[in-house]
């Protein structure tokens, strides 16, 4: 923690400070403020610390492709997702003139392979959603599922139990393979 230096200016007259420099004689609040923020970034980036801190770049070509539609193909407006997703059960798709991202159903994924790292085992858990994917946030409302990617998955098969005694439904993991190639996803429970 570093120490903020404190700035005091004294009026020479005796009398009242003047309006300009009424804030001159406390400390800088601006920088207290920040610095505080900072802390507490650090301090909630240490507690969620992920296996793989650092993922490579990925572009939008590699993820979309363009659909044509159209008499003559002259639109372009809609995208095929061509990496894996993942999707809930409650989701309808909007009719076909009005879908913009279109995610094929053999690319959805409802299952990960989820390792507990304390106790060095593998359980094929149900995915409940997907909370980030470090690429963008497109890729994170759309439910792409790409190397890095915070999932949560249901852990009640395992019997987790907090210490007043509630068992643990939902915990967040994170996909550590590249769904793409594998064809299966892969992740480590987050602590």
């Amino acid at each position: 923690v570093q120490s903020i230096k404190e700035k005091k200016v004294e009026n020479e007259l005796g009398g009242p400070l003047p309006l300009l420099l009424m804030d001159r004689g406390t400390i800088a609040k601006g920088k207290e403020l920040s610095h505080e923020i900072k802390e507490r970034r650090k301090e909630a980036a240490a507690k969620y610390s992920v296996p793989i801190p650092r993922i490579a770049g990925l572009s939008e070509v590699e993820t979309f492709n363009v659909v044509t539609t159209g008499k003559k193909r002259g639109k372009h407006w809609k995208r095929m997702v061509v990496k894996p997703c993942f999707v809930g059960d409650n989701f309808t798709r909007k009719t076909p003139k009005y879908e913009r991202f279109i995610r094929p159903m053999a690319l959805r994924f409802k299952k990960a392979h989820v390792t507990h790292p304390e106790l060095k085992t593998t359980f094929c858990l149900p995915i409940l959603g997907l909370k980030t994917n470090p690429h963008s946030h497109l890729y994170t409302s759309l439910g792409v599922l790409t190397k890095g990617t915070i999932i949560e998955v249901n852990v009640s098969e395992l019997g987790i139990v907090e210490q007043n005694g509630r068992v643990v439904w939902g915990k967040y993991a994170q996909v550590t393979n590249n769904p793409e190639y594998d064809g299966c996803v892969n992740a480590v429970l987050l602590s």
